[in-house]
């Protein structure tokens, strides 16, 4: 883990703003910064700005920077709008699955949906599919979420393999990324003169 401030560990009863949905890499990152954390789904990542901003949560996890593709540009050009300190930092290995409704067979794809980074980390194994159409979406666990509950056999989502048992979801591929170390580096925020940032 990398830490870039030192700080307590923070109290078990705080309220993390996490984008996407339960299965998400962010609520991965949570769990390794905090013990018990009350975790509150942000739709995208200008939501979880808003919810520390204004208070609704005492800390907020984002995506920062892959080790593939770079910095994730959806964060970075919302962090000049909003008031905050980053308190801590952590990197976790990415692994992504491809997940698809049940009985949905890999050669009947024909759309694969998740998000911009995902997508990139994963662009040779998608190429390697042929002509299926590419659709992005916020999260990568708000698409396996939305195609859980789609009713179709010809879709498939780019996501964690948390997200399979989580929405009922089959493993048609394993560890797609383009690299094996594929890492992405979350950092943890507070609102600046909030009582969670300690100076």
């Amino acid at each position: 883990m990398e830490t870039g401030y030192e700080m307590e560990m923070l109290e078990e009863n705080a309220v993390i703003a996490c984008p996407g949905a339960r299965g998400a890499y962010s609520q991965k990152a949570c769990d390794e910064l905090f013990a018990r954390p009350d975790i509150m789904y942000f739709r995208n990542f200008e939501a979880v700005f808003k919810a520390v901003d204004r208070g609704l949560c005492d800390y907020g996890i984002l995506p920062i920077e892959n080790s593939t593709c770079g910095a994730v540009t959806d964060v970075c050009s919302l962090m000049p709008h909003y008031s905050f300190k980053t308190v801590r930092s952590v990197r976790l290995h990415i692994s992504h699955d491809l997940l698809a409704p049940a009985g949905t067979a890999l050669e009947d794809i024909r759309e694969i949906i998740s998000h911009e980074q995902a997508l990139g980390q994963c662009r040779n194994y998608i190429r390697s599919l042929g002509d299926v159409k590419i659709t992005k979406t916020e999260n990568t666990a708000s698409a396996a979420r939305m195609i859980a509950g789609s009713g179709r056999t010809d879709i498939a989502a780019i996501a964690s393999r948390d997200c399979a048992g989580l929405y009922g979801l089959e493993v048609l591929a394993s560890d797609i990324q383009l690299a094996g170390d594929n890492c992405t580096r979350f950092i943890c925020i507070a609102k600046k003169g909030s009582a969670a940032f300690r100076d």
